[in-house]
């Protein structure tokens, strides 16, 4: 079988190389094309869909110099996401003739593109995905059911699966500990991630006026956002700048050896992502986690053998979770050395072949 999997060149490319090297070994024939903006300068809806329909006709090429049986898009189900599929699948139905599965990849959803009264999505996007796109890839069974509610025809056509975590990317040096600081005694309570709201990162930065031995503790914020400017103007309002280290933009391969470096993620995200990535990558490396119940996380996490479970929103939550952390160095113990048991599940071995198996079944 062959595949040609379209991979965005600025998100999540790590995952995607993976998995295409996964597939490979097990005797599938892969191959990748650019399927995404390379060039974020190109803003406005116009700009967009032309981005997209040059970026279709390149993979109408590829597909003529490989001749694949699937096409496999690494996308989102969301308003914006939407529009290109349905611009890049409408243009490969319209002038590819041979013979092809078409494969996406949800990496999140926002729903409300299958319940919006919008006539534009109702009766011309959604209906043409569900009809053109023969096998949807989703991270977690609650998408799954969220999408069944609303659309069983497209909910039918749905594997739930799960992204590869690559273990020996989730280490550090001494010199990468000397280079931030790491090497303390003290507690490092981390977030990382995309400084937006969405993600909890002001319940992070509002729990710390409540724990009771902050001193002990280096809090860290590891990535960048549009939310950062104001997140550091709200930790000087609650007086806890002295407490919390802003690192800022990390670069990809730089940020993964965070996890290997601290000793508990705090992730209160109530962001439509599918399988957060940060949180994963927190679990493949022992980490004892905060987070909320969202999508993949309820999939495969219980508390307390691997998280504490705290509502959207919730600083007060956000705060007891730390302080019981900090005061019960078993529990931390108990929930790190299930959460390393967990990493099989992520490996690249398993996700790809469940992924050969759904792909098989075409």
């Amino acid at each position: 079988m062959k595949i040609l999997i379209g991979i965005n060149p600025k998100g999540h490319s790590h995952l995607a190389m993976d998995e295409l090297d996964g597939l490979n070994k097990i005797g599938l024939q892969c191959r990748s094309v650019r399927y995404g903006r390379k060039d974020f300068s190109v803003n406005g809806p116009l700009g967009r869909a032309m981005d997209a329909v040059f970026n279709s006709f390149n993979i109408i090429s590829a597909l003529y110099k490989f001749s694949p049986d699937i096409l496999y898009l690494n996308s989102r189900l969301e308003p914006v996401a939407s529009v290109r599929d349905f611009i890049t699948v409408f243009l490969i139905r319209s002038f590819y003739y041979g013979k092809l599965k078409i494969v996406i990849k949800s990496h999140g959803s926002d729903l409300s593109v299958l319940t919006t009264r919008s006539f534009f999505y109702r009766r011309i996007i959604i209906p043409f995905l569900t009809k053109q796109v023969d096998l949807w890839l989703f991270l977690s069974k609650e998408e799954k059911r969220l999408v069944w509610s609303s659309n069983p025809r497209l909910a039918g056509r749905i594997f739930v699966t799960c992204n590869i975590i690559e273990p020996s990317r989730l280490t550090s040096s001494v010199d990468f500990r000397k280079k931030y600081q790491l090497n303390n005694d003290k507690l490092k309570i981390a977030f990382i991630g995309r400084v937006i709201n969405e993600k909890g990162v002001f319940e992070f930065l509002k729990a710390i006026p409540f724990i009771g031995r902050k001193d002990l503790c280096d809090f860290i914020l590891v990535g960048d956002g549009d939310a950062l400017a104001q997140a550091k103007e709200l930790a000087g309002k609650l007086n806890v700048s002295q407490y919390i280290r802003f690192l800022g933009w990390v670069d990809q391969d730089e940020a993964e050896s965070f996890y290997d470096s601290v000793d508990i993620l705090v992730f209160p995200t109530f962001f439509g992502e599918g399988f957060p990535m940060a949180l994963f990558k927190s679990v493949v490396s022992g980490l004892p986690v905060i987070t909320t119940r969202i999508r993949a996380a309820i999939d495969h996490l219980t508390m307390p053998e691997n998280v504490i479970w705290v509502e959207p929103r919730s600083e007060k939550q956000v705060a007891e979770a730390i302080n019981e952390l900090i005061c019960n160095e078993e529990l931390r113990r108990f929930m790190s050395n299930n959460n390393k048991r967990l990493a099989d599940r992520f490996s690249q071995a398993k996700v790809c072949d469940e992924m050969s198996e759904a792909f098989m079944s075409l």
